[in-house]
């Protein structure tokens, strides 16, 4: 099945249920909540009440995000999501840290993440840092990179078929203008899933495409 995830990007916490519901009926398969952004997170009662699997995600300052604590208070954010009924949670890859022991009890429920925003790397330390990702063995591995040439999208896409070789499930996809192919066919080489924005304004990082257009494009492709 396509799987479309849309970011919930909002601050007040009466508009999480509302911009939950408004991606379903538009044809998201998936969530992120980003609670770094929303303030005060009512988690549990909206876990409870999201209409789709969520992804909850803490995104800090260094991966692009808003949330400034430490790594100890964005764990047992991601922790109460979890306990509080989401799918999955997005845990930031760290080079050489293994999954805190909370999360290994639940690794198939992690989405072990890693962004670029500068760039994206050579194609053999990409490698390295996939297979170092790899070895953790999270449920789901996501690599993000910002692409400086066209070529750095076949790098990326070309994780996902190294993930699938490895039993593993893989997100992999360029950032920016030049990195907005791959997007699109990260689900036609095996992506786990893809990410859109609700609508145009509502992006959740350069490159991204609405919802909408998403759909689109996934139509006349497939």
């Amino acid at each position: 099945m396509t799987k479309i995830c849309v970011s919930v990007m909002v601050e007040r916490p009466d508009q999480v249920l509302e911009t939950m519901t408004r991606a379903k009926d538009m044809g998201a398969n998936l969530l992120e909540w980003r609670l770094d952004v929303t303030r005060e997170p009512e988690v549990e009662s909206v876990l409870r009440q999201a209409p789709l699997p969520v992804i909850a995600t803490v995104r800090s300052l260094d991966h692009g995000g808003h949330f400034d604590g430490s790594k100890e208070e964005q764990l047992r954010l991601l922790l109460r999501a979890a306990a509080g009924g989401s799918s999955y949670v997005d845990w930031e890859f760290r080079r050489e840290e293994d999954l805190p022991d909370e999360l290994a009890s639940m690794r198939e429920r992690v989405i072990l993440s890693y962004h670029n925003f500068q760039e994206t790397p050579p194609e053999n330390i990409l490698k390295s840092l996939f297979n170092e990702m790899a070895a953790i063995r999270a449920g789901t591995v996501k690599v993000v990179t910002l692409a400086q040439e066209m070529e750095d999208n076949i790098s990326l896409l070309n994780l996902i078929g190294q993930g699938r070789k490895q039993g593993l499930e893989v997100v992999a996809f360029c950032l920016g203008s030049l990195g907005r192919i791959s997007r699109v066919a990260c689900l036609l080489v095996g992506g786990a899933f893809t990410y859109a924005a609700l609508e145009r304004g509502a992006e959740a990082a350069p490159g991204q495409f609405t919802l909408a257009e998403m759909h689109q494009l996934l139509e006349m492709l497939q």
